[in-house]
């Protein structure tokens, strides 16, 4: 019966017929699931759960494609080889490039008052502010918060940005203006920290999450990081705290969240741990 279910998937996703319901959360979780089959060396399932993932979506991202590339090549199955190198081809075609082109100025503004100078003038002016016992320099402690005033001021006008790109084209996809063009918009977004609890951009987000148009991992990490500034607890534990013991039924919990949106869960990814800094490796 397997069987049978796999040539009918495998002629459907390459015969042209349109079936998609654009189920995305349903299409990543059928990623992870190749993935971690692929992590396990089950071989045999694995074009089996990667094409159910491909024929759910009218869009697969490029990094599914070429994880399917690679796949094809070591199961020697040349119909989906063709399939992914097509398809990646013509993403690429279909990327608006002035769109792009104006997104990556702004990430460029994004970072450029994320740099040392700006963190040290936001460390210099949060102690005249906040340490009674700080003996500041009265020319530095004006420009520290000149340049503070300017980070504040960029960040304003980035999202406003965003917003108006999305009032007029829809979310920022990675078919509309490339996956590290797609990233930017959302490390802008992560940095809308104003957006307390996620009062302003959350039904967007849920959006285009639901769309495909946000990866998983960012969604969690805007949604989690503005929770964090509103005083309240992460949703789906995207920012690591090893620190912070969980319970078993917090990591159920959290489990059951990422699930729903379609990450992997949490003894599935890595925590590394550095000198000033700690990352998720997925």
């Amino acid at each position: 019966m397997k069987n049978k279910l796999f040539i009918l998937l495998s002629g459907l996703l390459f015969s042209g017929v349109v079936l998609s319901q654009n189920d995305y959360i349903r299409y990543y979780q059928l990623i992870n699931k190749v993935q971690q089959n692929r992590e396990k060396k089950l071989n045999d399932s694995l074009t089996f759960y990667l094409k159910q993932a491909f024929e759910l979506v009218d869009y697969i991202h490029i990094k599914n494609l070429e994880l399917g590339k690679r796949i094809a090549r070591n199961q020697k199955d040349l119909e989906l080889l063709n399939f992914c190198k097509d398809e990646i081809r013509k993403s690429k075609e279909n990327i608006n490039l002035n769109l792009k082109a104006q997104l990556d100025s702004v990430g460029k503004e994004d970072q450029r008052v994320r740099s040392k100078k700006y963190y040290n003038a936001q460390n210099y002016y949060r102690k005249c502010l906040f340490d009674s016992t700080f003996n500041y320099k009265e020319k530095k402690r004006s420009r520290s918060k000149q340049l503070m005033e300017e980070w504040w001021r960029v960040d304003s006008s980035n999202v406003e940005f965003i917003k108006n790109v999305i009032s007029k084209f829809g979310y920022p996809s990675e078919k509309l203006v490339s996956e590290e063009t797609n990233d930017k918009v959302s490390i802008i977004l992560l940095h809308y920290d104003k957006d307390v609890s996620n009062l302003i951009m959350g039904e967007r987000l849920e959006i285009a999450l639901k769309e495909g148009k946000i990866k998983p991992r960012m969604y969690a990490w805007i949604i989690d990081r503005h929770l964090l500034n509103g005083g309240k607890k992460q949703k789906y534990q995207s920012i690591p705290t090893p620190w912070v013991n969980t319970t078993e039924s917090q990591r159920m919990e959290y489990n059951k969240n990422r699930f729903l949106i379609g990450l992997k869960p949490l003894d599935e990814i890595k925590i590394i741990i550095g000198k000033n800094s700690v990352k998720v490796k997925y």
